[in-house]
Protein backbone atom coordinates (compact mmCIF):
# COMPACT_ATOMS: atom_id res chain seq x y z
CA UNK A 1 0.00 0.00 0.00
CA UNK A 2 1.59 3.30 -1.05
CA UNK A 3 2.01 6.09 1.51
CA UNK A 4 1.17 9.64 0.41
CA UNK A 5 3.68 12.38 1.02
CA UNK A 6 2.92 15.06 3.57
CA UNK A 7 2.91 17.73 0.88
CA UNK A 8 -0.11 16.20 -0.86
CA UNK A 9 -2.39 16.59 2.17
CA UNK A 10 -4.57 19.66 1.92
CA UNK A 11 -4.39 21.93 4.96
CA UNK A 12 -7.47 22.61 7.04
CA UNK A 13 -9.09 26.02 6.65
CA UNK A 14 -8.13 28.58 9.26
CA UNK A 15 -10.66 29.09 12.02
CA UNK A 16 -11.99 32.57 12.53
CA UNK A 17 -12.21 33.92 16.08
CA UNK A 18 -15.67 34.12 17.59
CA UNK A 19 -17.19 37.55 17.60
CA UNK A 20 -19.62 38.90 20.15
CA UNK A 21 -23.26 38.94 19.03
CA UNK A 22 -24.11 42.00 16.98
CA UNK A 23 -26.72 43.18 19.44
CA UNK A 24 -24.21 43.20 22.29
CA UNK A 25 -21.66 45.19 20.28
CA UNK A 26 -24.22 47.74 19.17
CA UNK A 27 -25.62 48.07 22.67
CA UNK A 28 -22.17 48.50 24.17
CA UNK A 29 -21.41 51.28 21.70
CA UNK A 30 -24.78 53.01 21.85
CA UNK A 31 -26.20 52.76 25.35
CA UNK A 32 -23.52 51.31 27.54
CA UNK A 33 -23.82 48.92 30.42
CA UNK A 34 -27.51 49.51 31.13
CA UNK A 35 -28.44 48.71 27.54
CA UNK A 36 -26.42 45.48 27.62
CA UNK A 37 -28.20 44.46 30.84
CA UNK A 38 -31.58 45.23 29.30
CA UNK A 39 -30.71 43.06 26.29
CA UNK A 40 -29.65 40.18 28.54
CA UNK A 41 -32.83 40.50 30.61
CA UNK A 42 -34.92 40.51 27.43
CA UNK A 43 -33.16 37.40 26.13
CA UNK A 44 -33.76 35.69 29.47
CA UNK A 45 -37.46 36.53 29.35
CA UNK A 46 -37.74 35.23 25.77
CA UNK A 47 -35.98 31.98 26.74
CA UNK A 48 -38.34 31.52 29.70
CA UNK A 49 -41.39 32.20 27.53
CA UNK A 50 -40.16 29.67 24.96
CA UNK A 51 -39.60 27.07 27.68
CA UNK A 52 -43.05 27.71 29.15
CA UNK A 53 -44.65 27.33 25.72
CA UNK A 54 -42.72 24.09 25.11
CA UNK A 55 -43.89 22.68 28.44
CA UNK A 56 -47.49 23.66 27.67
CA UNK A 57 -47.21 21.98 24.25
CA UNK A 58 -45.84 18.84 25.87
CA UNK A 59 -48.64 18.78 28.46
CA UNK A 60 -51.32 19.23 25.81
CA UNK A 61 -49.81 16.67 23.44
CA UNK A 62 -48.93 19.15 20.69
CA UNK A 63 -45.16 18.69 21.13
CA UNK A 64 -43.48 16.79 18.31
CA UNK A 65 -40.78 15.27 20.47
CA UNK A 66 -39.28 15.50 23.91
CA UNK A 67 -35.93 16.72 22.57
CA UNK A 68 -37.20 20.18 21.61
CA UNK A 69 -38.81 20.62 25.02
CA UNK A 70 -35.62 19.55 26.77
CA UNK A 71 -33.56 21.89 24.59
CA UNK A 72 -35.85 24.85 25.37
CA UNK A 73 -35.59 24.10 29.09
CA UNK A 74 -31.79 23.83 28.91
CA UNK A 75 -31.55 27.15 27.06
CA UNK A 76 -33.74 28.83 29.66
CA UNK A 77 -31.63 27.37 32.47
CA UNK A 78 -28.39 28.54 30.85
CA UNK A 79 -29.85 32.00 30.34
CA UNK A 80 -30.87 32.16 33.99
CA UNK A 81 -27.45 30.98 35.16
CA UNK A 82 -25.79 33.67 33.03
CA UNK A 83 -28.07 36.30 34.51
CA UNK A 84 -27.39 35.05 38.02
CA UNK A 85 -23.63 35.11 37.47
CA UNK A 86 -23.79 38.66 36.12
CA UNK A 87 -25.76 39.69 39.19
CA UNK A 88 -23.17 38.08 41.46
CA UNK A 89 -20.28 39.80 39.70
CA UNK A 90 -21.99 43.19 39.78
CA UNK A 91 -22.74 42.75 43.49
CA UNK A 92 -19.12 41.82 44.20
CA UNK A 93 -17.89 44.83 42.23
CA UNK A 94 -20.24 47.15 44.12
CA UNK A 95 -19.07 45.76 47.46
CA UNK A 96 -15.44 46.19 46.44
CA UNK A 97 -16.04 49.82 45.44
CA UNK A 98 -17.91 50.51 48.68
CA UNK A 99 -14.96 49.16 50.69
CA UNK A 100 -12.53 51.62 49.08
CA UNK A 101 -11.32 54.41 51.29
CA UNK A 102 -11.75 57.93 50.00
Amino acid sequence: MPVESVGSITPLPRLQPLAAPQGAQEAAQAGGFAEVLNNILGANQRANATADAAIADLASGRAEDLHTVTLALAQAENSFRLLLEIRNRVTEAFQEVSRMQV
